[in-house]
């Protein structure tokens, strides 16, 4: 994301006329590799895999300006995050922890919220995020794999959330989000025995949704980002913020969600091209209109 901005008006942009927002313009990238595929697929690679891709302060910045950045171009319509090397993510680099272990309680929470708005990004942004797992996925990169809205493990990759043995709990995500995606026990055998889960077995309790060999992975990967290419964008966005909330509502609240979602939905151009495409017997056209 280019840090040159607007000299005039209210909002910064960038020299594509994208609001900078509140985030630091990343400037020249060094934890991770971003792309864009011509089809409009952003492929995000956590690049120190010297540290098995663990992330400190600069990849929290990195990620957050992609995810900003991939919220206003519309020609980025799916995400893939995967790792280089032999992991996908190793969690929080442990050598920053000595700063923030020093803070005093409030000043802690404060600057590990920073952790927090990362996952909730990815969660909270309108298109589909995939996981492509191909390794080694430890505490806060479980934290990072379960924020995407899909899962594929390659048959090399483990997932663990082995905090307890540094006396603490994985507190960006795990506790909360994996309960209805694991089941609450399954989740306490991972956190409170440190019991790490293989790639199948992650596919079996639902942590994965498909499992496959190593060299197969981003092939998979993009082969499914190209089937959501062809679903309607609005649509997609939509269900994911109804999806997330029921999570947390009672049922009578969830189906009021439900019908406001559609009642937007069904007011868009992408609407009347299903219908059309439906009745014609065609592919729709989805343009995220």
């Amino acid at each position: 994301m280019s840090g040159k901005s607007a000299d005039k008006g209210p909002v910064a942009l960038d020299e594509k006329g994208r609001p900078q927002g509140f985030l630091q313009p990343a400037g020249d990238r060094n934890t991770i590799i971003f792309e864009v595929t011509d089809d409009g697929i952003g492929i995000v690679k956590l690049n120190r895999p010297e540290k098995l891709n663990a992330f400190d302060e600069r990849m929290i910045r990195e990620l957050r300006t992609v995810i900003w950045q991939a919220n206003f171009d519309s020609s980025i319509r799916v995400l893939i995050i995967t790792g280089v090397g032999r992991a996908f993510c190793a969690g929080r680099d442990i050598n920053g922890l000595d700063y923030e272990n020093n803070l005093t309680t409030p000043q802690y929470r404060a600057y590990v919220r920073a952790n927090h708005e990362l996952f909730d990004d990815i969660e909270a942004i309108e298109k589909p995020v995939i996981a492509a797992v191909n390794g080694i996925c430890a505490g806060g990169g479980v934290e990072m794999a379960i924020a995407c809205d899909l899962r594929i493990a390659a048959t090399t990759a483990s997932f663990s959330l082995p905090e307890n043995q540094l006396g603490v709990i994985p507190a960006s995500g795990a506790c909360s989000r994996m309960i209805q995606m694991i089941g609450i026990g399954r989740l306490k055998q991972m956190i409170m025995a440190v019991e790490a889960v293989q790639a199948e077995e992650a596919l079996r309790i639902g942590l994965a949704g498909q499992v496959c060999a190593p060299d197969e992975l981003m092939e998979k990967a993009l082969g499914l980002a190209r089937e959501l290419l062809k679903k309607a964008p609005q649509a997609m966005g939509m269900a994911k913020h109804i999806i997330n909330a029921c999570q947390n509502v009672d049922t009578e609240t969830g189906r009021l969600l439900e019908r406001l979602g559609q009642s937007v939905l069904i007011r868009t151009e992408d609407n009347k091209e299903g219908m059309a495409a439906f009745q014609g017997k065609r592919p729709a056209r989805f343009r995220g209109l």
